[in-house]
């Protein structure tokens, strides 16, 4: 698969099979993220991958939480919409009322029970963070989880990044080893997609480029 060819397929799935994902796979994406550009070979990323009956606890556990109404903070604050700029603004709703056309009026139901799942993922990968990284730091994290987002399609998995798979770090921190010198940043699905899950049928458009380029001769 060209590299072209990785970025234009991706896209985020929102239900996966149970087909399981090999140590010898999850090894081969990790190195290959670890390829990304890093702040004077600073390296700051470290990754706790959650898989077989780890998994199931954090999936469960989250889901009693949820079911519950506990109170859910990420490590990383989140900031309002209304906070973006209104052009920001008008692209987000732009994209939700796509999602009706596409998939139907009971999208949020089927968002809702996906998420629940936690998207029936056979492996989310957990990327974490120093405390008190440098800034640089956090774009040093992006390039290694969008390397790990196309090393993943180049092997026929499909991925999905989300708010709602980090947003109980306390589940995370009693479930996996996460030193408490560590910050949680996000977290990362992976699997084989449900072909015939109507959640599956939600995508969204990119800007015209001209509005995000500009070139200086």
């Amino acid at each position: 698969m060209k590299v072209e060819e990785a970025i234009t397929q991706r896209h985020s799935t929102r239900a996966f099979t149970d087909q399981k994902i090999s140590e010898d796979q999850i090894r081969k994406i990790i190195s290959l993220a670890q390829l990304a550009p890093s702040w004077v070979n600073s390296q700051p990323a470290h990754v706790y991958a959650a898989t077989g009956t780890t998994l199931e606890l954090i999936r469960q556990r989250q889901a009693n939480a949820v079911r519950t109404g506990a109170a859910s903070k990420t490590e990383v604050p989140t900031v309002s919409r209304s906070s973006f700029p209104k052009e920001k603004q008008d692209n987000m709703a732009k994209w939700y009322a796509s999602i009706p056309d596409a998939i139907g009026s009971e999208w949020q139901k089927y968002n809702n029970d996906a998420a629940l799942k936690l998207y029936n993922a056979q492996l989310i990968l957990y990327l974490t963070l120093p405390k008190n990284h440098a800034e640089w730091s956090m774009f040093d994290l992006g390039l290694f989880a969008d390397n790990i987002l196309l090393a993943a399609k180049e092997q026929g998995l499909d991925s999905m990044t989300a708010y709602y798979l980090v947003m109980y770090p306390q589940i995370l921190r009693e479930t996996l080893p996460i030193s408490k010198n560590e910050r949680i940043i996000v977290g990362i699905a992976l699997g084989y997609k449900q072909d015939d899950a109507t959640i599956n049928g939600i995508t969204s458009e990119r800007e015209p480029v001209d509005d995000v380029l500009t070139v200086v001769k």
